[in-house]
């Protein structure tokens, strides 16, 4: 089968590590950005830096750069992603039976456990597969990170949506994607909020993946800088709610995580808590996230 990817250019968050681990299994990368380097809210992006980031691995000319204009301050940032996350995916259809969705600041560790859900979704007629994420919080001095955790004998592990789509797919919010999709659930870790309940009408949830298979997700955790420009133009910026979030809870974690609980910023039960991790298990480059 043949699968093509689309990336949104506006943070060059670990994207050389993110792109360059799927970069051999796919056909065609489709990279979407706002001619005017602006995010969903209008505020400025780093497009240049992912742009220049995008062209030192882009060794055999998979990539296809689309720029556009994407800014719509008559609707909500969220709607704005969504719009642009379908203008590439339906580019990136063409001539593809699968499009890889990764946003630039998450690395998939290995292709092929993810290519074999692609081929047991497609036996099934399921056109959208998720992917279990672990979600990095904090950057610490000593080159160490915060990762959320359910609780200190459990990882947690995130779902914001399917990862690889069936080409033609029509997104509903951001890449959720409205009818059946696959969840696979790490194998004993079902207290994550939302593996601990039913699985829904339209999931189909497969247990099975081993940790280590798990996306990495920096949501969080970069430089303070960064860490503004993300909020100043993310899909879910909720004004002075995000930077009231920004100044209580994400500056002072460094000193707070061990006693603080529900860190996420807009759905507080989905972040229980924090933990020290000391090593990441792939070769992420240090100017990519530092």
């Amino acid at each position: 089968m043949k699968v093509n990817a689309y990336l949104l250019l506006a943070d060059p968050t670990w994207l050389r590590t993110s792109v360059s681990m799927y970069y051999d299994r796919v056909d065609r990368i489709v990279a979407s950005y706002d001619a005017s380097s602006r995010g969903w809210t209008g505020a400025q992006v780093r497009t240049e830096e992912c742009l220049a980031a995008l062209r030192s691995i882009d060794r055999d000319g998979k990539v296809d750069f689309r720029p556009g204009d994407f800014v719509r301050t008559d609707i909500s940032p969220l709607e704005a992603e969504t719009i642009q996350r379908q203008a590439a995916l339906d580019i990136a259809s063409d001539g593809a039976d699968w499009v890889l969705q990764l946003d630039t600041d998450e690395v998939l560790p290995s292709f092929e456990p993810l290519a074999t859900m692609m081929h047991r979704a497609d036996e099934l007629g399921i056109p959208a597969v998720e992917w279990p994420m672990r979600v990095l919080y904090r950057a610490l001095r000593d080159e160490a990170y915060l990762q959320v955790i359910d609780d200190p004998e459990h990882l947690h592990f995130d779902y914001p949506g399917a990862v690889l789509v069936r080409s033609g797919t029509r997104l509903s919010t951001a890449r959720r994607a409205d009818g059946r999709y696959i969840r696979p659930v790490v194998e004993g870790h079902a207290r994550s909020l939302q593996v601990s309940r039913p699985a829904e009408a339209d999931e189909v949830r497969l247990q099975g993946i081993a940790a280590e298979e798990a996306i990495w997700h920096n949501s969080w955790a970069r430089p303070i800088g960064q860490t503004v420009h993300k909020i100043s133009s993310w899909g879910h910026n909720a004004g002075a709610r995000s930077w009231l979030y920004f100044a209580r809870r994400w500056l002072p974690a460094p000193l707070t995580w061990r006693r603080g609980r529900r860190w996420h910023p807009f759905a507080a039960d989905l972040w229980p808590r924090l933990a020290r991790v000391d090593q990441l298990p792939f070769g992420v480059h240090p100017e990519d996230c530092r």
